[in-house]
């Protein structure tokens, strides 16, 4: 069953969402609408971004791209996140598919890996300048400190995660296409996320 690309990225959004606030009902259920309000905000807008990101790059190269929800990743995210009281989230709920428009003679394997390095890099990189948007946020006070310091740590994760080199990931095709790009990008993320 097709979901249209609106309908999946919400979806998407709102699951991914909830995963990052179940821990509140097993833990603390009175605090759950105010986490789910700051991870909706958080790490629902990081991954919506993230997609967002890889689509607007796809299309900029001349590529046909439509977010697809994974409705097998959906519900794999919400088992795990209530088998795990919310300690474990799987944050596979769909992807950005990307087909060239065409092919031209002149375009090689190394510029196809360009192409899809530049794309692929987008979502890690988007949640990197998110990180450095909740970072400002986590300075304003109050609300506005909670919610930047749940974003900073999430999309660091977010972004660290998509950049483990092995295929499907996004790290795969950066570390195919640069290694000397995929490191300025990977282990400042490992690092941020090992000390967050």
């Amino acid at each position: 069953m097709k979901i249209p690309e609106f309908f999946g990225l919400m979806l998407s959004w709102f699951v991914i969402t909830l995963c990052f606030s179940l821990w509140t009902l097993f833990e603390s259920p009175d605090l759950f609408l105010y986490v789910f309000l700051i991870s909706g905000s958080s790490a629902g807008l990081g991954f919506l971004l993230h997609e967002l990101a890889h689509r607007s790059t796809a299309k900029r190269y001349g590529c046909h791209a439509y977010y697809n929800v994974w409705l097998l990743g959906i519900v794999l995210a919400l088992i795990l996140s209530v088998v795990t009281r919310g300690s474990l989230v799987f944050a596979a709920l769909g992807a950005v598919y990307i087909v060239p428009m065409m092919t031209a003679p002149s375009l090689d394997m190394n510029a196809m890996k360009k192409v899809f390095g530049v794309i692929s890099i987008s979502g890690p990189a988007m949640n990197l300048l998110l990180v450095a948007f909740f970072y400002v946020l986590s300075y304003l006070g109050g609300i506005f400190s909670v919610l930047g310091l749940y974003g900073m740590r999430i999309n660091v994760w977010l972004a660290a995660f998509n950049l483990i080199p092995i295929p499907p990931f996004d790290g795969h095709k950066v570390f195919s296409w640069s290694k000397a790009i995929w490191a300025v990008f990977a282990l400042p993320s490992w690092i941020l996320a090992l000390f967050m």
